[in-house]
C-alpha cells in the first residue's frame, strides 16, 4: 500500500510533498491497512495476525532531511516496508518490548533495526508495539559521520539488520525521542521553526552516534594543546563575527576542519567546558538580550526561545534560571514586555535581531 506523499530525495528528484521542514501530524485510525498508510513517504502493505478491532496511531515530524516518528500498533503484524530512497532507516522497539523481527534477524527490546531506502524488508511485530522510527538523508548521516571521525558507519549499516545496544544507552535515546515526540503531539497540527529543527537534528544526531560507539572505533588523532587553544580562539571568533547566527558543533567542525570530538577535547582542555554547553550559554545570553530589548517586537518568552533553537521549555527555563539566577519572565517584564504568555510561534515567524536562517546541508 502506498502511504500519502513523498519528498526530495537524496539525488535532488522532484516529488509531489513540498516543504515538509517542521511539519508535525498525529493520527490515530482504526483499520490496518489505514494505519500502513499513516507514514509519510513509505510504501508498506501491513497484514494483522492476531483476531479483533485494531487500533493504530502515529506521531510523526519533519526536520528537513530526517523524519522521526512513534509508532503503536495494537496487534501482532506481518509488514513489508519501503523507506524513501536515499535514506536510512533506524528502529527502536520500546525497552519492555516482546520481541520482533526484521528480515531474519532478531529485533529485541535492546537492539536497533537498520535498513537502507528504496529497498523492502519485512517487519515481524507483536501485539501492544511501540517502534520509534528515524529516517534520515544519506547526505546527513555522511556529514556527521565525517565530523564524528567514523567515515565507514554508512558502509556498516549496510551490511546488517539489526544492531544490539546497551541497555542504559537504549533507554536514554528513546526518553529523548520519545519526550520529543509527546510535547510536539500536544501542538497538532502546527510547525516548529527553523531553528528548533536545527537544533532537534543536532541532538538527534549526537545521541544516534552515540548508541554505534560500541561497533566502530573513531579515527585516533593527536593534537598539542597550542593547537586545542588555537581551535578555541577560532570556534569564539567564527561565532563571535556573526551574533545572529544560530550554530551547532557541527557548523564549528565543519568550519576549523576537525572531527567532533577534537573540538571537545579541546574545549575541555581549554575551558573545561563542552562545545554543546559553550553554545548554549552564547544563545541563552542572546534570549536574555533580547527579552530585554523592548523594541525587539517579542511579547512571549516561549517566541523568543524557539527563535534561538530551546525547545523544551521546562528544560530551557531551569537552565535559564541556572544561568542567570531569575526567571525569564522576569527579564521579559524588566525590558518593557507586557508579561508571558505562552503560545508556540507560527512557522517562519521572524523578528528584528533574531538568528537568520541556515539551510539544511
Amino acid at each position: 500500500m502506498k502511504s500519502d506523499g513523498m519528498i526530495t530525495m537524496a539525488n535532488g528528484a522532484s516529488t509531489p510533498l513540498g516543504d515538509t521542514k517542521g511539519r508535525i501530524r498525529v493520527s490515530d485510525v482504526g483499520d490496518v491497512d489505514e494505519q500502513a498508510a499513516n507514514i509519510t513517504a513509505w510504501y508498506q502493505e501491513y497484514d494483522q495476525l492476531g483476531a479483533g478491532k485494531f487500533f493504530g496511531s502515529v506521531t510523526e515530524v519533519w526536520l528537513g532531511q530526517m523524519q522521526f516518528f512513534l509508532e503503536t500498533t495494537s496487534h501482532a503484524l506481518r509488514q513489508t516496508c519501503v523507506v524513501w530512497p536515499g535514506a536510512f532507516w533506524f528502529g527502536l522497539p520500546r525497552c519492555d518490548s516482546a520481541d520482533g523481527l526484521v528480515n531474519a534477524s532478531p529485533l529485541d527490546r535492546n537492539a536497533i533495526a537498520v535498513r537502507p531506502g528504496g529497498a523492502d524488508f519485512e517487519l515481524l511485530t507483536p501485539e501492544d508495539y511501540q517502534i520509534l522510527g528515524v529516517v534520515i538523508d544519506e547526505t546527513l548521516l555522511e556529514r556527521h559521520a565525517h565530523v564524528a571521525e567514523r567515515p565507514d558507519l554508512l558502509d556498516l549499516l549496510r551490511q546488517g539488520e539489526s544492531f544490539p545496544l546497551l541497555a542504559r544507552q537504549k533507554a536514554r535515546f528513546w526518553q529523548r525521542v520519545s519526550s520529543t515526540l509527546l510535547e510536539a503531539a500536544s501542538l497538532r497540527q502546527q510547525r516548529l521553526p527553523d531553528t528548533v529543527c536545527d537544533t532537534l537534528v543536532e541532538e538527534l544526531m549526537t545521541g544516534l552516534f552515540e548508541l554505534f560507539d560500541d561497533h566502530i572505533a573513531p579515527v585516533k588523532l593527536r593534537h598539542s594543546n597550542l593547537s586545542y587553544r588555537r581551535l578555541v580562539s577560532g570556534a569564539r571568533d567564527y561565532v563571535l563575527s556573526q551574533p545572529d547566527q544560530l550554530f551547532s558543533v557541527t557548523d564549528l567542525c565543519e568550519q576549523l576542519h576537525v572531527s567532533r570530538r577534537t573540538l571537545q577535547n579541546a574545549f575541555h582542555s581549554v575551558l573545561d567546558i563542552c562545545p554543546v554547553n559553550y553554545l548554549k550559554a552564547l544563545r541563552l545570553n542572546a534570549v536574555r538580550r533580547t527579552l530585554r530589548n523592548s523594541e525587539s517586537g517579542f511579547k512571549t518568552v516561549q517566541d523568543v526561545a524557539a527563535q534561538w533553537g530551546f525547545w523544551h521549555m521546562s528544560q530551557f527555563a531551569a537552565d535559564y534560571f541556572v544561568m542567570f539566577s531569575e526567571h525569564p519572565s522576569e527579564t521579559l517584564k524588566t525590558g518593557g514586555g507586557d508579561g508571558v504568555r505562552f503560545r508556540y510561534p507560527s512557522h517562519g515567524c521572524r523578528k528584528a535581531g533574531t538568528p537568520g536562517h541556515r539551510p539544511a546541508s
